[in-house]
């Protein structure tokens, strides 16, 4: 059994507004927000888990694509994978409780600003950070989510 973050990139890490062009780093990729990264270090550096991107931009790319984009922006953890695409004509909140329903998860934290996740069942929506998407993953939300990872089952 695994420690798992879903984790979004769009509201999350990239917090462009929609009516803005994307700012590209210097590898050709969208820019990640810097206190957003810094908060995802700070919270990946207090326990130890898989991070499985949930964000609909994993259709672009692979896995080792994207852990060269994160390591490029100072992400210190690789991702482990991409929750499974066979949902993704679904909503978020079907993807995400497809991946809930059959990984091996003995705690998990969602990370994410897409609004279907409000219908997630009260014990799984207990484990979800809503971002705002012109925010990201804010100091505040930081705090959240270490709440949720200090009451973690060993």
């Amino acid at each position: 059994m695994k420690n798992v973050i879903l984790l979004d990139l769009d509201g999350v890490l990239i917090i462009t507004p929609p009516w803005k062009p994307d700012e590209i780093h210097a590898d050709g990729y969208s820019d990640f927000n810097r206190i957003a990264v810094k908060n995802l270090n700070s919270l990946l550096n207090r326990t130890a888990v898989e991070i499985w991107l949930s964000s609909s931009r994993r259709m672009g790319k692979s896995v080792a694509e994207f852990n060269t984009i994160f390591r490029n922006r100072g992400i210190e953890q690789e991702i482990k994978g991409f929750i499974p695409s066979g949902t993704l004509s679904q909503n978020r909140l079907v993807e995400v409780d497809a991946f809930l329903n059959h990984e091996p998860i003995r705690n998990f934290l969602i990370i994410d600003d897409d609004n279907s996740l409000q219908d997630l069942t009260p014990t799984r929506k207990n484990n979800w950070i809503k971002t705002d998407s012109l925010l990201g993953f804010t100091d505040e939300k930081l705090l959240a989510a270490i709440e949720i990872v200090k009451n973690w089952k060993s």
